[in-house]
C-alpha cells in the first residue's frame, strides 16, 4: 500500500475560529506526509470573522454546517471525506510533530489489525495559563475523577502502560491491547489528530453513517471488533482550548447541561453518550462524584498530590473547580426534576440547540 495512492482526509470544524485557526492550519501545511494525498475539509457552522477568508490560502474544502454543532459538522465530514483514513483536527489542536500524519499512516502498514493511531497527547501553549492544562489532562473535574486517565504529554503514554496491556513497544509507538478490559479509557477518534481507517468504520459499522451522535464514540465501536490501539510517540498537540477561568468554567457548565438534558447529539457525545459503551463499574461510579467533592478530604487530598506530582500549586484549583462541577450538577438535576428545560447552546452563545 503505497502513499502514491492513498489519501487522508483532516477533518475541522469552525466557527469563529480566526483566532487559533491559520496556526493549525500552518501546522498541517508543516507535515511532511505528500500534499497531494491529503483533503483538507472546513465544516464551518457559520463564522462571522477572517476564518473563510484563512480557509483560502491553504487550499481547503468548506462545507456549511447547517446545524452549527461541531459533533454535526464532524458527521458531515465524516460523509463527504474521500480518504482511505480520516483525522479529526479541533480549530484550536496544533500539530506540534511535522512528521505526524507520516508517522500515524506508516504504523498502519506495519501493523495490520491496529485501525486506529492516535497522537501522545496535549501540550500546553507558552504563555498560557495553568487552567488550560488542567483541561489538557483532564477535561474536567467529573472526567478527572471517573477515568483518571492524563492526557497531558508528560503522562498520558506512561499511565497508559500501567492501566493496560501493552503488546508491543518501538522508538516510534506503542499498541495496546484492550480486550477485555472492564474500565475502557476516555479516547476521542474525533478530535487530538487521532487518525483512524474510515473505510473499515464504514464496512464494519454502517450505523455511522445514519447517526452523527455516534461520532465522539467511534473508538468504543472500533473496540467492540479490534481490541488494538496504537500511541505514537513525541507526537503531541498543542491545545489552545481556554485561556481564561471564566471561558472554562463556561465550558464546565454546558458540558454539565448537555449531559443532563440530553440536548441533541452534544448532549450524546459526552459520558450520558458513553454509558452505553462503558462497564457497570463507571454507571455506578458517577454517583460518588458527589460525595467525592463534598466530604472535601479525598478531593483536597487528589489537589494536593497533583501539585506534587506536577510540581505545581495551581493543581490546587482541582478543589475548587470540583465543587462547582458538583454544585451545577445538582442545581441542573434539580431543574430537570421541576420540568425546567434551558436554552443550550453551541459554538455561538445566540445560537440554540433544535
Amino acid at each position: 500500500m503505497s502513499s502514491e495512492k492513498i489519501l487522508i482526509s483532516i477533518i475541522i470544524a469552525t466557527f469563529n475560529s480566526e483566532k487559533t485557526l491559520s496556526m493549525v492550519l500552518e501546522s498541517i501545511k508543516s507535515q511532511t506526509f505528500p500534499k497531494k494525498n491529503l483533503e483538507l475539509l472546513i465544516l464551518d457552522g457559520g463564522s462571522k470573522d477572517k476564518t473563510l477568508s484563512i480557509t483560502k490560502n491553504y487550499k481547503c474544502r468548506v462545507i456549511n454546517n447547517p446545524k452549527t454543532e461541531p459533533v454535526y459538522a464532524k458527521f458531515l465530514g465524516y460523509l463527504k471525506a474521500k480518504g482511505r483514513y480520516i483525522v479529526y483536527l479541533d480549530h484550536d489542536e496544533v500539530i506540534e510533530n511535522p512528521q505526524s500524519l507520516e508517522l500515524k499512516y506508516s504504523i498502519f502498514l506495519k501493523e495490520k489489525n491496529v485501525k486506529a493511531v492516535i497522537g501522545s497527547g496535549y501540550k500546553n501553549p507558552v504563555g498560557y495559563p495553568i487552567i488550560n492544562n488542567y483541561i489538557n489532562e483532564f477535561g474536567d473535574p467529573f472526567s478527572a475523577f471517573i477515568y483518571n486517565l492524563s492526557k497531558d504529554s508528560k503522562y498520558f503514554l506512561k499511565h497508559m502502560s500501567q492501566k493496560y496491556k501493552l503488546v508491543k513497544q518501538t522508538k516510534e509507538y506503542s499498541v495496546f491491547d484492550l480486550n477485555g478490559i472492564k474500565q475502557m479509557p476516555i479516547i476521542e477518534l474525533c478530535a487530538a489528530g487521532s487518525m483512524f481507517d474510515a473505510n473499515y468504520m464504514k464496512k464494519n459499522f454502517p450505523q455511522t453513517l445514519k447517526n452523527p451522535s455516534l461520532i465522539p464514540h467511534f473508538f468504543y465501536l472500533m473496540n467492540s471488533k479490534l481490541s488494538l490501539i496504537a500511541i505514537t510517540k513525541n507526537d503531541a498537540l498543542i491545545h489552545y482550548s481556554s485561556d481564561t477561568l471564566d471561558k472554562y468554567l463556561n465550558k464546565i457548565r454546558w458540558r454539565i447541561k448537555n449531559n443532563i438534558y440530553h440536548a441533541s447529539d452534544m448532549g450524546k457525545s459526552g459520558f450520558t453518550g458513553r454509558e452505553k459503551y462503558s462497564n457497570k463499574i463507571y454507571q455506578y461510579k458517577k454517583f460518588l462524584f458527589l460525595p467525592y467533592v463534598y466530604t472535601i478530604l479525598f478531593c483536597f487530598l487528589d489537589s494536593i498530590k497533583l501539585s506534587i506530582t506536577r510540581k505545581n500549586i495551581y493543581y490546587l484549583i482541582h478543589l475548587p473547580l470540583s465543587l462547582f462541577s458538583a454544585n451545577q450538577i445538582v442545581y441542573h438535576s434539580i431543574s430537570k426534576l421541576l420540568g425546567h428545560r434551558p436554552q443550550l447552546k453551541s459554538y455561538d452563545e445566540k445560537k440554540v440547540l433544535v
